[in-house]
């Protein structure tokens, strides 16, 4: 007998596995911990993006989203540069060692991740899509939450991202830029 609180303490158990697996190996990968690999993923997809809204889409306080820009200008992976739009403002741009290291991260990412998805049939493969797709509109909620959401996720094989939003086409994220 079907019984949804074991499917939901499995669903739990898989999720935590997984993101302790990827977590671990984006970590090596971008030489550093915490947020420091979602920083690197997100510059990637948002270039110019500002301190105010990096920290934002990554969660973090002040004081801690300038540490950790601090310390990855400091690694030669990202560049400060003056706003075009506002004289007072910073974006931030990843260089080409960040730009490698991104690469790297997301190449880890999708080794972990299709390392256990490929455990599944084909059939069970597109059933696992489907359901992905109904679970994560069900769980984003606003456009920020949406790209905190996909911080870490390589945009080139999700084109029909189901919560797809960028900073330059949706003017209610213009904070971020």
């Amino acid at each position: 007998m079907y019984d949804p609180k074991r499917t939901a303490n499995l669903l739990g158990a898989a999720v935590l596995a997984l993101h302790d697996e990827m977590r671990g190996a984006v970590e090596r990968i971008a030489g550093r911990s915490g947020e420091s690999p979602a920083a690197l993923v997100a510059l990637g997809h948002q270039p110019g993006l500002s301190n105010e809204g990096l920290r934002r889409l990554l969660a973090l306080s002040h004081p801690g989203s300038v540490r950790l820009i601090d310390r990855l200008v400091e690694d030669g992976l990202v560049e400060r540069r003056q706003c075009s739009r506002d004289g007072r403002a910073v974006a931030l741009y990843l260089t080409a060692a960040g730009e490698r290291t991104r690469h790297g991260i997301l190449a880890e990412r999708e080794t972990v991740v299709l390392g256990l998805v490929e455990q599944l049939s084909a059939k069970d493969q597109a059933g696992l899509t489907r359901a992905l797709e109904k679970l994560l509109r069900a769980v984003s909620r606003d456009d920020e939450h949406k790209l905190r959401i996909c911080r870490l996720c390589d945009g080139d094989p999700c084109v029909d991202c189901p919560i797809h939003v960028s900073v330059a086409d949706e003017p209610s994220l213009a904070h971020l830029e």
